[in-house]
């Protein structure tokens, strides 16, 4: 049933995305496009790949013996099966993996801490809007997006900076929640660090969006850069269709309308932009599987289950 709701989203977002293409003038585009730039990207996307391994480990602070790789490896891997299974079932997985590497870490802690990553990239995404909207940038989302990640924001707020006392007591009624629970409020600690870790992370991805839509000649203002990276990489989390085929790209046709792109570019740079980090994610994703040597098909019906 999991698969067959996230294959027709998919679809239903691929048909609304491409329902008007000219395949003859996106292949153009795509050939024409600058490698300079494409490769740039690829290299941001390891960056970024490196900054959440980073960012995963300061978030867990233990064990301090265990090296960066493992993580960078746990987070490739994770990454890797977003793309096969749907609803993000893939980042189950990275908390799976890198609990055959924590002997004394509960899985339902690192499933808590995967959480805390979410609430934090919230956190980050609502503070960038805010700085757009406080100086008049208000038509970078659109009215409602705007009041959606404005609540996101505070809420996020909350969650990092409040005294979490609902969250002890219903730890305290339910004893089973306690470990992930205490993973997922690793959020409320080493916030400067995190942070800062974080916002890197998130410039390292309007980066990205700038290179790619460089090489196709599509200059935006520096506000729109971060305005559309902000909401694909919302719709790239959520949990629907695996690799975020279809809602990715209605998202990235839907914003470069907004911003005055012309149909058959914005349906190239979706088409472009996607791509680009779905190779990166299986190719890496597949070394590393092998440098751990796993099994994909046993991988895969782990997660299933």
């Amino acid at each position: 049933m999991k698969k067959i709701l996230s294959f027709c989203i998919a679809t239903l977002c691929l048909y609304f995305a491409f329902r008007q293409i000219n395949l003859e003038d996106v292949n153009r585009a795509i050939t024409d496009a600058n490698i300079y730039y494409i490769l740039a990207a690829l290299l941001i996307t390891y960056i970024t790949f490196i900054l959440r391994s980073i960012r995963w480990k300061i978030l867990l602070d233990s064990p301090k013996n265990l090296p960066i790789n493992k993580f960078i490896s746990t987070t490739h891997i994770g990454y890797f099966l977003n793309n096969i299974l749907p609803f993000r079932a893939g980042d189950l997985g990275r908390a799976k993996l890198l609990s055959h590497h924590l002997n004394e870490i509960k899985f339902s802690f690192l499933v808590g801490s995967l959480v805390a990553e979410k609430i934090i990239d919230l956190w980050i995404v609502g503070l960038f809007s805010i700085f757009l909207i406080f100086l008049g940038f208000n038509n970078v989302f659109g009215i409602e997006f705007s009041l959606i990640i404005l609540l996101l924001y505070i809420i996020t707020t909350l969650i990092i900076f409040g005294n979490n006392s609902f969250v002890n007591k219903i730890q305290k009624q339910f004893s089973i929640t306690k470990n992930f629970f205490d993973g997922y409020l690793l959020v409320s600690k080493n916030k400067f660090k995190l942070g800062g870790i974080s916002f890197l992370l998130w410039c390292s991805f309007v980066a990205y969006m700038y290179t790619l839509l460089k090489s196709l000649n599509i200059d935006l203002s520096f506000q729109q850069y971060i305005g559309i990276t902000v909401i694909t990489s919302i719709v790239t989390s959520l949990p629907i269709a695996p690799a975020a085929i279809g809602t990715y790209h209605l998202s990235v046709i839907y914003f470069l309308n907004l911003y005055g792109i012309e149909i058959e570019q914005s349906q190239t740079a979706a088409i472009l932009l996607h791509s680009v980090f779905l190779l990166y994610t299986i190719i890496l994703g597949y070394i590393y599987l092998s440098l751990e040597k796993l099994e994909l098909k046993s991988l895969i019906d782990d997660n299933k289950n």
